[in-house]
């Protein structure tokens, strides 16, 4: 027979579940935020300084390293911390993932007009979008860490449209840094405090 809950007992279930899904944010996030937070900052200086030494514009088809290289390590990392750690996933980190691969997805379409169109601002874009993932992550959990440091990389975001050309580089490589790479450590120190 199913039990019907009371409010107090329906709103403490939900308080069990989100504190649950940060636990495990925190457990778990870390991975691919660092991840794609240094494979972003890597790719973009490594466009930056090839643009920079050959003035050859090809060097932007090194951007698509950031999915493939991003991809291949999150899914041989991951898949060793899955069977080592036995990680289940809430209804609230399933819903994380889809954002992301929605954005992600977003992000991908968003390379096309990028290569085909001179002046689209794709930097802006990209940053932006992956800012909204951070901070949408962290307004779900309630962490607010990821949430700052989303705002943060929207607002670093607009710097991009007015910095622009291959100085734009640097900006992108500190947004990354600031919005990923800062949020993915702080997570990481915050897993590894509660497990000691």
């Amino acid at each position: 027979m199913e039990k019907n809950m009371n409010e107090k007992e329906s709103l403490e279930l939900i308080t069990r579940m989100i504190d649950n899904t940060r636990k495990g944010m925190e457990k778990n996030a870390a991975l691919p935020m660092l991840i794609f937070g240094y494979t972003s900052i890597v790719t973009t200086l490594a466009v930056w300084f090839a643009v920079t030494k050959t003035e050859n514009y090809m060097f932007h088809l090194l951007w698509i390293a950031i999915p493939v290289i991003g991809w291949l390590l999150y899914g041989l990392l991951g898949r060793a911390r899955t069977r080592r750690g036995g990680i289940s996933q809430s209804h609230m980190g399933s819903l994380i993932g889809r954002i992301w691969i929605f954005l992600a997805g977003v992000m991908m379409l968003c390379m096309v007009p990028a290569f085909m169109l001179r002046g689209f601002p794709a930097s802006f874009i990209m940053t932006l979008l992956a800012a909204i993932g951070v901070s949408c992550t962290g307004l779900l959990v309630r962490y607010a860490p990821l949430v700052i440091c989303g705002i943060l990389g929207v607002l670093t975001s607009f710097v991009l449209l007015w910095v622009t050309g291959i100085a734009s580089m640097v900006v992108l490589a500190a947004a990354f840094a600031v919005m990923m790479v800062l949020p993915g450590h702080i997570l990481h120190h915050a897993a590894n405090k509660k497990s000691e």
